[in-house]
Formats: structure tokens, C-alpha cells, sequence
């Protein structure tokens, strides 16, 4: 809900010694980034946001802002070297309805390594963003309630599908599966079509998944994926991260939010069967050695994520390939990656549809519709 430009500014009379950045990113909020993926994502019969739907949003743009405009100001005060960010120049939040001066000025990073949504991170290359959110989420155990009062509450899932996903979105959403893979995978998109339909029917349950079985909740980031995330290359090719960005999204929930959007959508296929655990395992010890005790044992963590990855899976499955349709490469290109996006969206049906059939058995009064 932002757009960012790049500024090279032409500095005037400097205080002797001081130095200032030769290039700064100024994050402002817009619509015009919602309408653009509005459009992509096939939204309103294809058209996008209407001015009805958008004149709506103008709130939630600004809550948006503000919400992040916050937790910068925390993880300034966090200070920890296992939570990269951008270095925070100057922040303006909104004031009120009718502010339109919202702003933040962030470093820039040069030399840095695109990911697209279809593309996967290796997962030592996850690791360190891993250890980056479970440490920001045990830091803000810390913090009082009035210090996280414009953080999303656990409605979570009830807003973003109400917003974005409703009813008339999702069905085109399952229709599509269907049309996919009709040939190749007609029983598997069928399991999967009905396990969504089960799990969209246990939404407003999920606003109360602490309450009924337990969970903790922490602060998670809310909107992980690969846009979000800044890498760079090192010589040897080796991904390096560099930021984790876009902090608008931060919720308490439980940690499963997180971690299965992170490990559905951006570990290979290979990657997440053989070496989940072990990305869950990295969460759950370095949360518990920065909050100074257990919150929640190892076995709630890995219930917390089965529960929550049917859900992100609907995010995923298939509009990996409505983000290839926008990538400004070659149409050679595309057929590749078109290739690599089908391989990881059947793997993340036959994930589901397993993690669900554990989940009636294993959580089935939850479950019960």
C-alpha cells in the first residue's frame, strides 16, 4: 500500500563533519500500489478496486502506515543485530483522516537481488530471516499493550478475507484449480477445493484459535514473502539478507502465521519436505533463548503451523502464476518459470491436503464444522 522513490538529494550548506546519505528511499502511501495489484490478481471481474472499495481502503492505507511507522520505532529501540532493517532516517505518521503528509524516509540499498513470489530461497538462506522474526517476536513480548495497540488483533484472517478474498473471489479462486489441473491432477485439486471450503468455514474460529486450544500469541510480521525481503548476492552467488521490509501487516496471532507462509511459499519443494522441521526448530530455540523461557514447547509450534499453512496455501494456490504474468522478463523466460511455479503449486496441494487429513485427525473438535 505504498509506493517508493528513489532520492539523490543536492545537499546545502552541511555542518562540518556531518555526514548525510548520498541516496535515501522515501516510502509514501498510496492506493495506486493496491489498485496495480488489484488489477493483477484479477480482482472486481478483472478491473481491479473499484472507487466504492477503495474509498474504503483509504482508512486501512492509513493504519497501515502508521502501524509500521511504529514498529520501527520499536525495532530502533530493539537494536538487535539478528533483526536486520533499514536504517530509519525520519518517520511522519498520519495524523488524522484527513493527513495526507504520511511519509518515511529509509536507506537505501544498492546492489540488491530480486526475488519473485515463484521463486524459492535456499533455506540456509531462510535461516537467518528465521532467526530475524523469532527474535523480533520474543523482543516484543516486552513491549506493554498500549505500545502495540495499532498492531492487527487476532481477526487477522476475518479481515483479510472479508477485504480481499470474499466469497465471489474465492470461487473464481477454486474454479481456477480446478481448470489447472483437470488433467493432470483432478483428484488432488478436488481434495484440495474441499479442504478450503472447510478451512474458509473455520475463519471466525481461528480469531479464537488462543482461547480454544491454547496457542500463545506473539507479534508476527504478518506479510512475508519474497517482495518483502531484501537479499543481496555475495561473489561466491551466495544469497545474503540484507532487510526484512514492510512491516504494515504486524499481528498478534500465533507463530504459525509466519512460518507457514514463509516456508509454503519460499522453500523449494526439496527444501521444505527435508528441512521444515529444522527451520521450525531454528524459530523455537532462538525465540525461547531471546524471551529468556518457553513460551510454547516445540509440538504446539509444529500444530501452530499445520494449522495455519491450509490458510496460506489459499494465498498461494495458483496465484503464483498471476505474479509470472507481471515479471518483466522474456516469454522464454516465463515458460520456465511457469514450470517451476506448477512443480511447487502441485507439492504445496500434496502438503495441504496431507496437513489437513492431521489436522481432522489430530485437532478434530477444532475442526468440526
Amino acid at each position: 500500500m505504498s509506493r517508493i522513490a528513489l532520492v539523490e538529494p543536492d545537499w546545502q550548506n552541511v555542518e562540518e563533519g556531518k555526514e548525510l546519505p548520498q541516496k535515501f528511499a522515501l516510502k509514501i502511501s498510496s492506493q495506486l500500489a493496491l489498485i496495480t495489484l488489484s488489477k493483477m490478481m484479477k480482482f472486481e471481474g478483472g478491473e481491479g478496486f473499484g472507487a466504492d472499495k477503495l474509498a474504503k481502503f483509504s482508512t486501512l492505507t492509513r493504519e497501515c502506515h502508521n502501524r509500521e511507522v511504529d514498529i520501527y520505532k520499536h525495532l530502533i529501540k530493539f537494536n538487535h543485530p539478528d533483526i536486520p532493517y533499514t536504517k530509519v532516517y525520519s518517520l511522519k505518521p498520519f495524523d488524522d483522516n484527513n493527513d495526507l503528509k504520511g511519509y518515511m524516509i529509509l536507506e537505501f540499498i544498492p546492489n540488491i537481488h530480486s526475488l519473485e513470489m515463484y521463486q524459492s530461497i535456499p533455506a540456509d538462506d531462510l535461516l537467518p530471516l528465521v532467526r530475524g522474526i523469532a527474535t523480533f517476536s520474543a523482543l516484543a513480548q516486552s513491549l506493554t499493550p498500549e505500545e502495540t495497540k495499532l498492531a492487527i488483533d487476532r481477526d487477522y484472517l476475518e479481515l483479510m478475507f472479508k477485504e480481499f478474498f470474499n466469497e465471489t473471489e474465492l470461487a473464481k479462486k477454486f474454479e481456477n484449480i480446478r481448470k489447472l489441473f483437470e488433467e493432470d491432477h483432478p483428484e488432488n485439486a478436488k481434495k484440495l477445493i474441499e479442504a478450503f471450503q472447510h478451512y474458509m468455514k473455520l475463519v471466525p474460529r481461528y480469531t479464537k484459535i488462543s482461547e480454544i486450544l491454547g496457542f500463545k500469541l506473539v507479534l508476527n510480521h504478518g506479510d512475508l514473502w519474497q517482495s518483502n525481503m531484501i537479499y543481496s548476492k555475495n561473489e561466491a552467488g551466495k544469497l545474503q539478507l540484507k532487510a526484512i521490509i514492510d512491516w504494515q501487516g504486524v499481528s498478534r496471532m500465533p507463530p504459525g502465521l509466519d512460518l507457514s507462509r514463509l516456508l509454503l511459499g519460499c522453500l523449494s519443494v526439496k527444501d521444505r519436505r527435508e528441512r521444515g522441521q529444522e527451520l521450525l526448530k531454528c524459530y523455537h530455540e532462538t525465540f525461547t533463548r531471546v524471551h529468556g523461557e518457553e513460551l510454547f514447547s516445540f509440538h504446539e509450534l509444529q500444530d501452530c503451523y499445520n494449522l495455519f499453512a491450509p490458510m496460506m496455501g489459499i494465498l498461494l494456490v495458483p496465484d503464483l502464476y498471476m505474479f509470472i504474468d507481471s515479471v518483466k522478463i522474456s516469454d522464454e523466460e516465463k515458460v520456465e518459470a511457469r514450470k517451476e511455479a506448477r512443480a511447487k503449486i502441485v507439492a504445496i496441494m500434496e502438503d495441504v491436503i496431507e496437513i489437513h487429513d492431521y489436522n481432522m485427525e489430530n485437532y478434530s473438535d477444532f475442526m468440526r464444522i
